[in-house]
Formats: C-alpha cells, sequence, structure tokens
C-alpha cells in the first residue's frame, strides 16, 4: 500500500511537472506565433549552452548592435510550430554553430514547409549534425537544403573536421559580404594583422547538388583541396545562407567580422530586414587614431601641422603617453606632457579629442605587463597617473584608450578602464571590424567601454609597417579611399591608426586622402570623429528599444530611448513602400531602403508606413 501512494504521488509529480513545462512551451509558441515583429529567429539547444557559454550570447550581441528585432527558441519547440504561419511572421531562422548540433529528425520537414512558405534560413557549420540523443548521423539535417553534407563524422571520423584559409571567389564577392579592402589580400584569402592569412575551422563535406556560383567564399585546406566555405542559395521561396565555419564560437572568443558581416549581408542585403543604422545620423563614420609614444614623436607632429596634415574640420583621436621617460625611468626621452613637450601637447589638443596611450611610459608600462610584472594594482596606478596629468590642462575628461605596443591583457585591462570612466579603447582583436562590445573567453568584457578594432592591409595597421614592407604610396593612398568609400557604402564606422612620424614616406597621399575627407564631409556623405564620439553614439544607441510590427498592411517601426533618440537611423526596404509621413525624421533614399533619421531629441517616436511587404530577393 505504501508503495502504491508512493508510485502515484511519482506519477503526478512527473505528471505535474510535464504539464507545468508543457504548457510553459505552449504558451512560448503561442507567444511567438502572436508576434507580428519582423525580424529573426535563433533556435537553439538548452543543454548545449553549457558547454559553449559564449554562442548564444555573441549572435544576440550582434544582432542588437545591428538594430534587428531577434527571438530566441529551444529546438524541441520549433517543430510545434505551424511553418506556413511562421513564415509570414518570422523571415529568417537561424541555426547557429555548437549549441544547435543535435536536433529532431522532424526538423528537415519543417524547414522544407517554411521555405516553401517563403521562409529563409541561416545554418552555420555544425547544426544539425547529430541526433537528438547525441549521435553523429550521416547526412545533415539540412543537407538538402544547403546543397552540401557537412555531416561526415560517420565516414571520415577524425578527419571530418581540419582547418583552411577562407578565400573569396573574387573581389566582388568579398564586396558583397563587406568585407574592408585591406582584410583580404590580392589572392582573396583573409589576414589578420601581424599573421597574414588566417585558418578557420571547416567541415569536409559531400556535394549533393551545390553550384560553383553558389559560393562566396571557399576554404583551403593544407593539402590544396577546397571545402565550400561561405554559400548563398535559393531554395524553393526562400533564401539560405550556409556558413562552413564556427561564425558564432569566433566572435565569443575575439573575432568579430566574419559573424557580423555574414548576418548583415543575408540579413539586410538578401532578405531585406529593416533595421537600424548603427552609425550617427545613419552616415558612415571614421576615426583616425594617432598615438604619439614619446620625444622623438615631437619633430613628426611638428612636421605634420607645417605640411597642412593637422586640420580643424578632421577631428582626430590622439594618444599620448604623458610620462618623462620611455623605456626606463630616467632616460629622458618620454612626451613628458607636463614639461618639455607641453608646447607639443599644447597644439595637438586644438585637433580632436585627447586620450591615454598606456600608462606613463610607452616601452616601459608594456614590457611591465607583458612580462607579468605589473597586475591589475600597478596598471590600474599608471593608467590613472597618466590620465591624470594629460588632465590638467583639459577642460574634460579623458574616455579614450590605446594600448601601447598592442598590449590589452583581457579582461583585466578593460575592467581598469571602465572602472575609471573610459567608455572606448583602440583594439587589435576583432580585427576590421567595427566599433563593438567585444568578447573574450567566451564572455562579453565590458557593456559599459566599447572597443575599436584596428583596420588592416593586409597583416599591416600602421604607415610606419607599410613602409617597411615596401608598400607603395600608390597602394597606401588606394587603401585610404577605398576606406572611405567602404564606410560611405556601407554606414559603418571604422578605425585607422598610425603615428605622425610614420607620416614621411605617405604625405602626399596622406595629403590627398584628407582633402577627399573634407569633400565628402561637405557633402554630408561621411563623418570624421574621435572614437569617444561613437562610442558615446553607440552606449546610447544600444539603449533603443525598437519593434518593426506588421499590423492591418501596415508597417509599425516603434522606437524608444530613456536618453533620446537623436541621430538613431532606421532602415526600411524601398519595395513596395510608400513614403509615409515622416514628422519627426528626416528621409534619405539610397537603392533597397529609406533610411528615415529622428531630428530631435524626444524619448519615443513612431513611423507608420502603407503597403509594406518583405519579399526576399
Amino acid at each position: 500500500m505504501k508503495l502504491n501512494k508512493k508510485i502515484t504521488l511519482s506519477a503526478l509529480l512527473v505528471l505535474a511537472v510535464f504539464l507545468f513545462f508543457g504548457g510553459l512551451n505552449i504558451f512560448r509558441s503561442n507567444r511567438l506565433i502572436k508576434d507580428k515583429n519582423i525580424g529573426v529567429l535563433i533556435v537553439y539547444k538548452q543543454a548545449s549552452l553549457a558547454s559553449y557559454p559564449g554562442v548564444l550570447p555573441a549572435y544576440e550581441s550582434v544582432l542588437k548592435e545591428e538594430g534587428v528585432y531577434y527571438k530566441k527558441l529551444e529546438a524541441t519547440l520549433l517543430v510545434t510550430l505551424p511553418p506556413e504561419e511562421m513564415a509570414r511572421t518570422n523571415n529568417v531562422v537561424i541555426f547557429p554553430d555548437c549549441i544547435i548540433q543535435e536536433m529532431p529528425k522532424e526538423t528537415a520537414l519543417w524547414v522544407l514547409k517554411y521555405m516553401e512558405a517563403g521562409g529563409s534560413i541561416m545554418v552555420v557549420y555544425d547544426a544539425g549534425v547529430k541526433d537528438w540523443r547525441g549521435n553523429y548521423i550521416d547526412r545533415s539535417v539540412f543537407a538538402q537544403v544547403c546543397g552540401v553534407n557537412y555531416a561526415t563524422y560517420g565516414k571520415l571520423r577524425g578527419k571530418a573536421y581540419a582547418a583552411g584559409n577562407l578565400r573569396f571567389v573574387n573581389r566582388q564577392a568579398a564586396e558583397y559580404l563587406e568585407i574592408p579592402d585591406g582584410k583580404y589580400n590580392k589572392e582573396g584569402l583573409v589576414t589578420g594583422y601581424l599573421y597574414g592569412p588566417l585558418n578557420y575551422p571547416v567541415a569536409r563535406t559531400e556535394n549533393i547538388d551545390l553550384k560553383r556560383e553558389e559560393l562566396i567564399a571557399e576554404s583551403v585546406l593544407p593539402d590544396g583541396s577546397t571545402e565550400p566555405g561561405l554559400v548563398l542559395r535559393t531554395f524553393s521561396k526562400g533564401n539560405i545562407f550556409y556558413a562552413n565555419i564556427p561564425l558564432g564560437y569566433l566572435k565569443a572568443y575575439g573575432d568579430d567580422l566574419l559573424l557580423r558581416e555574414c548576418l548583415r549581408t543575408f540579413l539586410f542585403k538578401k532578405v531585406q530586414l529593416p533595421h537600424l543604422v548603427n552609425a550617427p545620423y545613419g552616415k558612415g563614420g571614421l576615426v583616425i587614431n594617432w598615438h604619439t609614444d614619446a620625444s622623438p614623436d615631437w619633430e613628426g607632429v611638428l612636421n605634420a601641422e607645417k605640411n597642412g596634415m593637422l586640420r580643424k574640420d578632421i577631428k582626430y583621436s590622439i594618444h599620448i603617453t604623458a610620462g618623462d621617460f620611455r623605456d626606463e625611468p630616467g632616460d629622458g626621452i618620454g612626451f613628458d606632457a607636463e614639461g618639455k613637450g607641453r608646447k607639443i601637447y599644447e597644439l595637438l589638443k586644438n585637433f580632436g579629442a585627447i586620450g591615454c596611450h598606456g600608462g606613463w611610459a610607452h616601452n616601459w608600462f608594456a614590457a611591465n605587463i607583458s612580462n607579468k610584472t605589473f597586475g591589475k594594482n600597478e596598471i590600474a596606478f599608471y593608467l590613472k597617473k597618466n590620465k591624470d596629468s594629460l588632465e590638467k590642462s583639459l577642460d574634460y575628461k579623458i574616455t579614450e584608450y590605446s594600448a601601447p605596443e598592442g598590449v590589452h591583457p583581457q579582461p583585466v585591462m578593460t575592467e581598469a578602464l571602465e572602472a575609471q570612466g573610459f567608455t572606448s579603447y583602440y583594439y587589435d582583436g576583432d580585427m576590421g571590424a567595427p566599433p563593438n562590445r567585444t568578447f573574450f573567453d567566451g564572455k562579453m568584457i565590458s557593456d559599459k567601454v566599447i572597443a575599436f578594432p584596428i583596420m588592416c592591409h593586409d597583416k599591416y595597421a600602421s604607415l610606419f609597417e607599410m613602409s617597411e614592407a615596401g608598400i607603395t604610396p600608390g597602394e597606401v593612398g588606394d587603401w585610404l579611399n577605398n576606406l572611405l568609400v567602404y564606410i560611405e557604402k556601407n554606414r559603418t564606422v571604422r578605425l585607422f591608426y598610425s603615428h605622425f612620424r610614420d607620416l614621411y614616406s605617405y604625405e602626399e597621399v596622406f595629403g590627398n586622402f584628407l582633402d577627399n575627407i573634407e569633400k565628402l564631409q561637405k557633402e554630408d556623405r561621411i563623418m570624421v570623429q574621435p572614437m569617444s564620439y561613437f562610442a558615446d553614439f553607440t552606449l546610447r544607441y544600444l539603449k533603443t528599444d525598437f519593434s518593426y510590427e506588421r499590423e492591418n498592411g501596415k508597417l509599425l517601426v516603434r522606437l524608444k530611448n530613456p536618453e533620446g533618440l537623436a541621430g538613431i537611423t532606421v532602415a526600411v526596404p524601398t519595395a513596395n513602400t510608400e513614403i509615409p509621413d515622416y514628422r519627426g525624421f528626416s528621409m534619405k533614399e539610397k537603392g533597397e531602403y529609406y533610411y528615415f533619421t529622428v531630428t530631435g531629441n524626444n524619448h519615443e517616436e513612431t513611423l507608420t508606413i502603407n503597403n509594406i511587404s518583405f519579399t526576399a530577393h
């Protein structure tokens, strides 16, 4: 009798748990169906999040920074939703890398129905390579729609995964994916500062019906063989983007660019989702970051002034190591901002925002961090000493930072910056990417301090490095001016860095570059501002609540920000769109989007757009 009671109680407990979670799942499913916002659905397996804790936050962070409306869904719930209805309310479903390897077998049929109804999907790396019990399967869940089977572990075992260079099929493909000039070399290989061509994980595949023209990039393995790298194709009435590279994992460990540009390309160019533009007033922006290390920089500064490289209408980020020594205490070759270098400092203050370049002594500070003589206390002490010295003759607080010799140990350095009120820093991680909340070791480092990755020309970043490598003035001039084309075309922000002393080899082409900047600024096509300007905007932008909701044949764009909406821009596809009454906004049309920018600084704005439908191209 007692045993029966125990069994009955246990059964009731199991039933209660089942009903609770079943009811919760039904609630979530109904909420998803009723949500009429146009956006993205990220699918994941709950049990996988602990093994890859940074991947889902990486996708979320980039989508938030790019102004895309998104929702999340546990994989078991996806197949319970009506695919036709979901295709009408969610334009894209993302199946990320690492956190959705295991999928119910019913997912394949659900995806077919979803795409037949016009839905589009993004499949990344190893999504759907295992059954729900965790066993590798012989054919990936998405093999049919991707055109390749990337689940080959059962046949190849340890050879199923490899590493290779990512190579774009041509320059047009790289430009389509919004990869900056210089982030790939003449052979089309993705490169990194100091490293040259980069190696990325890749799955070996079996071709089903993938065509060459559907490739954006391919992975080149050490033996010369190739595998599909990035694929864009149509299937039924939908579109599919397949990335044979772990995009989310890369972002979670300090490489932002590929995840961001794959998302931007697919969501904005192919599917054409409404979104916010994460640049002030919807215009491309550039940071020109000068590092002034020590007294040998004085001559470079004076020469830059003499030859017209310092211009009042181009606002630089000028970072200074303030101390009176450089390599060792007493060597007398520091910048000496309060002493012998004071006149140079007073000159530089007129041409942008001042920031800290390390802590007090350039080479000494970097060396002591590198050899671990300095811990967090010493880092904080000399950072503050540098900051306090420079602020003595400023009427504003310094909020910008750059690492000497690129020595920026994460997360301790950024934590020190945040504690002292910095909002931005130059960074040689996330190479080629826009300002972002960078990740390290699977975690977002800070949501209060924005990283500004540097641009590179192959494996070089400063003009000095380019000169040492024998890169001609013509090549450098083309690269610099292509950077301006890039930021204007893609409405994005990037950072270029060098030293005033590096200008000697490239004065003519750099002067032409500045002339071009002045022309584009006068035409209101780009802006050049210090990194603190863009960081302040980004931090305010990230506080914007936004939605893009269908309602009775209309699109309602709702924006809300407790700090004001000035300069916030929303992009709406031009296809099948009537220009609305956009009071409170300015409007520009450019190709496939209208860009509506909030003109005042109200905390809330609504834009109502008639006769709009979203059809992927």
